[in-house]
């Protein structure tokens, strides 16, 4: 088998099979060129029929949209037309309805024209009708005023006689009328600073009170009463036929109304207003504000507390005008009856409205310490001092800061929870103690240190601690004066 596979036999196989692959490779080709001729004939003529289909379809959807837009043309116009007659209908029958509104509210105008001309004469009939009895009412309560007043006078003038008499006396008289002058002004600039409180009520009945006495007392001499009989008899004539007459009468009901309603809308209004005082102290915080910043002797700084009213700005003291602090080593009673140091919280107080802004005092006096009233952000430092119950307010006529008092009073704040003494009800109880145990009844102590001399008042922190070496200069003083004649000086004020 080996040998035959060698021999050749004048055969080529090796020609023979690459010849037949060529050829079959060859036939391949053919049928595949064949095949992408005849796919691209395909293709060709699918997109002649695809354009030839697209051309139809533009045309019939041309043709279709033509057809809509007509319709909706027709339809939009025929919708427009009906829209249009129905407002036209609308309006006309709108037309209609306000015409006969307009006549029915002219109508209502006219009927309640008339309704009020009608009830016109019945109301001025009433109004008449009550200015008649206000003045029958005024008239009656005037006779028996009159008659109370002449039985008081029969019952009371003979007791009071003696009293006339000496009111009509020159002396007595002047004396009464400059107290109640004084009286009644006081009241009028305390009801013009702090309003009409209880304090201001006082001075102004003592200051009308004794005047009035002293007006009575004197009477309307007898020269003015006999000029004044015929003018005054005119003046009743009138104005009993004055008051006969209906005009008049309406009028006097009509004013009448006029203010019981003009005091109703006051009274109202009033209900929700701030109060009269505190916008008065208020004022007054800012008007000392306002001259703090034009007069060029008020300072303004950080302030230190030195005790409950007095304050150091920079290198000035200052003392709060309208206040009293308690001594700063007085004690005072709580309610529990239990001792408390208010005059370290007095001063305690004042320095913590003090860390609460830059001071402004408004300053007074060359001496020192100096005197003023002082405000942070317009707030009157003083007037917090009182309302808090911390200090008192000053005694007196002038005295600003009495409404101030009487809210601590009535809240019981501070010193008037329990027991507290004013500043100078203490210094008169440790006077009288230190007298009776001083040499003398000389209670003041003179001190020498470190060349330094000073006098300690019985009131003063230290005191009890002290003691009198006459082998160094130190001696007793009965009063400060006496101790300042000696070259000592204050020790509170070193």
């Amino acid at each position: 088998m080996l040998g035959w596979r060698k021999r050749n036999d004048g055969f080529e196989w090796r020609d023979y099979v690459r010849t037949t692959i060529l050829v079959r490779r060859k036939q391949r080709r053919d049928r595949i060129g064949e095949a992408g001729r005849a796919a691209v004939d395909n293709i060709k003529d699918a997109g002649q029929r695809g354009v030839v289909a697209g051309a139809e379809g533009a045309k019939a959807v041309g043709r279709g949209a033509v057809n809509l837009g007509q319709q909706g043309a027709a339809i939009g116009a025929a919708g427009a037309k009906a829209v249009g007659e129905g407002v036209l209908h609308y309006g006309k029958e709108g037309a209609k309805l306000g015409a006969a509104g307009a006549k029915l509210g002219a109508a209502s105008a006219m009927a309640g024209a008339e309704r009020l001309r009608a009830a016109i004469p019945v109301a001025g009939s009433y109004l008449q009708r009550l200015g008649a009895w206000l003045f029958y009412a005024i008239a009656y309560a005037w006779a028996v005023l009159r008659t109370i007043a002449g039985i008081i006078s029969d019952y009371i003038g003979p007791p009071l006689a003696p009293l006339a008499r000496k009111l009509r006396q020159r002396g007595v008289a002047l004396a009464v009328l400059a107290a109640g002058s004084v009286a009644l002004l006081g009241g009028i600039i305390r009801a013009n600073a702090n309003g009409f409180e209880r304090d201001t009520w006082i001075p102004l009945l003592a200051g009308l009170v004794l005047l009035g006495a002293l007006a009575i007392a004197h009477g309307v001499p007898a020269w003015i009463l006999a000029r004044l009989d015929a003018p005054t008899a005119r003046l009743r004539m009138f104005v009993r036929d004055a008051i006969g007459k209906p005009p008049v009468q309406t009028g006097f009901a009509i004013v009448l109304l006029a203010g019981l309603f003009a005091v109703g809308v006051y009274a109202w209004g009033s209900s929700s207003a701030p109060d009269k005082s505190s916008l008065a102290r208020q004022s007054r915080g800012e008007s000392r504000q306002t001259s703090a910043s034009v007069d060029a002797s008020d300072i303004e700084g950080r302030g230190t507390a030195i005790a409950g009213d007095a304050l150091r700005v920079g290198a000035t003291v200052v003392r709060l005008n309208g206040i009293e602090a308690p001594l700063a080593n007085q004690s005072c009673q709580g309610a529990d009856g239990r001792s408390w140091g208010c005059g370290e919280s007095a001063r305690q107080a004042l320095s913590r409205a003090l860390r609460s802004g830059r001071v402004r005092c408004d300053v007074s006096g060359s001496s020192e310490p100096k005197t003023g009233n002082c405000t942070i952000d317009g707030r009157d430092i003083a007037a917090e001092l009182v309302r808090g119950g911390h200090v008192f307010a000053a005694s007196g006529l002038f005295a600003p800061y009495g409404g101030e008092q009487s809210e601590a009073r009535a809240a019981k704040a501070g010193i008037w929870a329990g027991e507290a003494a004013r500043p100078s009800e203490f210094r008169d109880q440790k006077w009288e103690e230190a007298k009776r145990a001083a040499p003398d009844g000389c209670p003041i102590k003179g001190s020498v240190r470190g060349g330094r001399r000073l006098y300690v008042v019985p009131w003063a922190r230290g005191y009890d601690q002290l003691r009198v070496t006459k082998s160094r200069g130190e001696r007793w003083f009965c009063s400060e004066s006496e101790a300042q004649e000696a070259g000592f000086r204050s020790a509170e004020q070193s």
